[in-house]
């Protein structure tokens, strides 16, 4: 249900975005009053753009860093493949933040250049990435869902050996 709600929020936030007056600011009025809001419009959607890099950037780090420590535990015989579904719930959570971030410069791109090709393809792209985003987001709920199941069982083994 969380995902519904979220889908439906950015499909809502695109749609206010592409009817507001914002528009105004990238349809050819060039005239220095103009300038200052397309200027700001421009630079969040590179920010949103750069944060959205830096966060999949410090995922795939913290995941390469894991992901190796686990290799060198499994060459020295340590066998712990538990340790994988952390590795793939860090990974997905920062790919889906980093996801929103980059529909979030996408949409605000459309607002300063919003011809029917740019709209085509912000719609393509909001589908896509919310696509991606929503099946990550459902296999990260079913590997935590996996991952609480084993660490209740794990407890129960624990209070019977006691």
């Amino acid at each position: 249900m969380n995902y519904l709600k979220r889908i439906s929020a950015i499909l809502v936030l695109s749609l206010l975005f592409m009817l507001t007056p914002f528009t105004a600011f990238a349809t050819g009025a060039e005239s220095e009053a103009d300038f200052p809001a397309e200027f700001i419009f421009e630079w969040v959607e590179v920010a949103a753009d750069i944060i959205g890099i830096i966060i999949l950037f410090i995922g795939f780090a913290k995941g390469l860093y894991m992901f190796l420590l686990l290799e060198f535990d499994r060459l020295r015989g340590k066998k712990d493949y538990d340790e994988l579904f952390s590795l793939r719930n860090i990974l997905g959570t920062y790919i889906i933040i980093s996801l929103d971030f980059l529909i979030v410069s996408d949409i605000i791109h459309s607002v300063i250049s919003p011809d029917t090709k740019e709209l085509i393809n912000l719609g393509i792209i909001v589908v896509l990435r919310t696509s991606i985003g929503f099946f990550l987001g459902k296999e990260l709920s079913e590997l935590r869902k996996e991952l609480k199941e084993e660490a209740h069982e794990a407890e129960l083994k624990e209070k019977e050996q006691h």
